[in-house]
């Protein structure tokens, strides 16, 4: 090989080459039995195409890219200012806070933020959190990564919760650990979003209310990946506007690097991707607009968000037919979330809202402390449009998206799909404190940040309010309930497993050493309720019921038959909704051992 050879070939575009071989003969060479031996859901119908073949075409079109990029030597050349997003800078005001001092305080409230999510970290496991330990926690990584068996396989929580299994111990604590990970990490993640439309005190503000957040700090100790997909999504738009702004690797490497893992963490992120490629478009124009070179600036963009796009998908390659088929089915069942015109799509939201705010129900009282702060909220969108309209619709955009994809394909909907709304919300509010004050103190700015400060203060500690009932409730009360229907019971009463009270019963039963196999029965149909009163014995029987909303849509005949000659005990109350746990005890032997009137 000739010097002149060696210098057109450096090392690195050999290495390319290498592995773009070696990617091509994989794909080629692939067997399809380990692919064949992975675990499924065999009530489900089969997927539309085999998950090993369609990775085969992934690995192919990758194999083909690097052969384009070897054969053409593309390299990363930074644009020029003309073609780049105008503004969105850091915000900086005069009389703010010096850079020591917000990196101090915002470490503060990092630190807040850790130890509330922390604080009874061992409280029950509900359902969704128990499926995936029984689920996953025993399978290999290869077969985690290739399998979905139930849409909470929330994949890079998966991963991390077998890992902190292994470290740990199986523990309630331990397997929400990732999760209080990237709960903690979105406060400043949040933060550094939030420096592109408010000064570095006012930051801080937005990063205080996300750490208080009821609702945050409920997802953060919730052993699923909506906190991942959370920091992620903040992450990837904060470097995207960085990206269009100033063009540097460092930035569309991290956006890349955030995309994908936010797919890991949740599926949702294509919505994300999605709104993020429009607005990127948008700024093209914008540049084209403005009479700037917008071609390279387009090509960055579709390179940019096409290696984003694809390498999530390869993540997801062998999983995608069975991830198809799960989604399109499981979330046909009206039971897995609601519809949205409906009143009871307005009754859960409304819920989730005045939980927020201190109460468990949706009384006046507390949907009246939680009016302001939505007025507020809404009053800041302007101006965050104004201030930052490139992330304001980077968080804005995913939830529209998400809510039309939705309704096109006849799903059900339920309030935790908008949760990138909640950071949103927070900015908004806290733009909408620092506009008012800085317009009534405009000729006074000391004033102006003193009142902004405290109200947002203010704000923070009317959410804070809501955690004492939150840290009072478990998500689902398994042990309460399993500890009562053990005290009261006789040694001759059978109990009863209502539907999808059995995997909580079940998991906490063995734990406690509970009689499961003599005295307990897991009911999911009517026939299996009349042979288990019928082998009742001399005893009462006992049901614990929960999640009565899916039963009596799911199983209305099996509903209606628990209604019948049964006395409501105990309740046990849960923060999930309509996770309560009910223990009822019969009332007449005769009354349920005949069919239901």
């Amino acid at each position: 090989m000739t010097d002149a050879t060696r210098q057109a070939w450096p090392r690195s575009r050999w290495l390319l080459l290498v592995t773009a071989i070696g990617v091509a003969l994989t794909a080629a060479l692939m067997p399809h039995a380990w692919y064949d031996a992975l675990p499924r859901q065999a009530e489900l119908p089969p997927p539309p195409i085999s998950g090993v073949t369609l990775l085969r075409v992934v690995l192919l079109v990758q194999a083909a890219v690097m052969l384009m990029v070897v054969a053409f030597d593309w390299r990363f050349v930074r644009l020029a200012a003309t073609s780049r997003l105008a503004g969105h800078a850091a915000r900086d005001e005069p009389g703010d806070l010096t850079p020591r001092a917000g990196a101090i305080g915002l470490t503060v409230i990092t630190l807040l933020a850790l130890a509330l999510r922390l604080y009874h970290l061992d409280r029950d496991l509900w359902l969704d959190e128990i499926s995936p330990i029984l689920d996953y926690a025993s399978l290999s990584v290869p077969q985690i990564v290739g399998s979905y068996l139930r849409s909470n396989n929330h994949l890079l929580n998966t991963l991390l919760l077998k890992e902190m299994i292994a470290l740990f111990g199986e523990q309630a604590w331990s397997v929400r650990l990732p999760a209080v990970a990237f709960g903690v990490a979105g406060v400043p993640a949040l933060y550094w979003c939030a420096r592109l439309a408010l000064s570095r005190r006012a930051s801080l503000g937005a990063a205080l209310l996300l750490a208080v957040s009821y609702h945050h700090l409920f997802f953060s100790q919730n052993a699923r990946g909506y906190t991942a997909y959370l920091c992620l999504a903040l992450l990837s738009t904060r470097a995207l506007v960085n990206g269009l702004r100033d063009d540097r690797l460092r930035d569309w490497l991290l956006y890349v690097a955030a995309t994908v893992l936010g797919f890991a963490a949740l599926l949702n992120t294509a919505f994300v991707l999605a709104a993020q490629g429009l607005v990127a478009l948008a700024v093209v124009w914008r540049v084209y607009r403005a009479g700037g070179p917008a071609m390279p600036l387009l090509r960055r963009v579709l390179v940019v968000c096409s290696i984003a796009g694809f390498l999530s998908a390869e993540l997801y390659a062998v999983a995608m037919p069975e991830v198809y088929v799960v989604i399109t089915n499981v979330y046909k069942t009206q039971s897995t979330g609601f519809l949205l015109f409906s009143w009871e799509f307005v009754r859960e939201v409304l819920r989730g809202v005045s939980a927020g705010f201190g109460s468990g129900g949706i009384g006046a009282g507390a949907l009246l402390a939680a009016v302001p702060f939505l007025l507020v909220a809404g009053a800041g969108a302007l101006a965050v449009l104004k201030r930052a309209w490139v992330l304001a619709l980077g968080l804005a955009l995913p939830g529209l998206l998400t809510l039309a994809f939705l309704l096109v394909r006849g799903l059900t909907i339920s309030p935790r799909f908008f949760l990138l709304w909640l950071p949103l919300a927070v900015l908004t509010a806290v733009v909408a404190i620092d506009d008012g004050a800085g317009w009534i103190w405009r000729s006074r700015p000391k004033r102006a940040a003193l009142v902004g400060g405290a109200a947002v203060a203010l704000l923070a500690m009317l959410s804070a309010a809501s955690l004492a009932r939150y840290y009072a409730t478990p998500k689902q009360p398994y042990r309460a309930a399993l500890a009562y229907v053990e005290r009261e019971r006789k040694p001759d009463d059978r109990v009863v497993v209502v539907y999808l009270a059995e995997l909580g019963m079940r998991y906490y039963g063995a734990r406690a050493g509970a009689p499961l196999e003599q005295r307990y029965r897991f009911v999911r149909t009517v026939p299996a309720l009349d042979s288990a009163l019928a082998r009742r014995g001399a005893g009462r029987v006992w049901l614990v019921v929960t999640f009565e909303r899916a039963l009596q849509m799911d199983l209305p005949e099996l509903n209606a038959r628990v209604r019948s000659g049964w006395t409501l005990q105990q309740t046990f109350d849960g923060t999930v909704g309509d996770g309560g746990i009910s223990v009822w005890r019969e009332r007449d032997a005769a009354a349920t051992s005949g069919s239901a009137p």
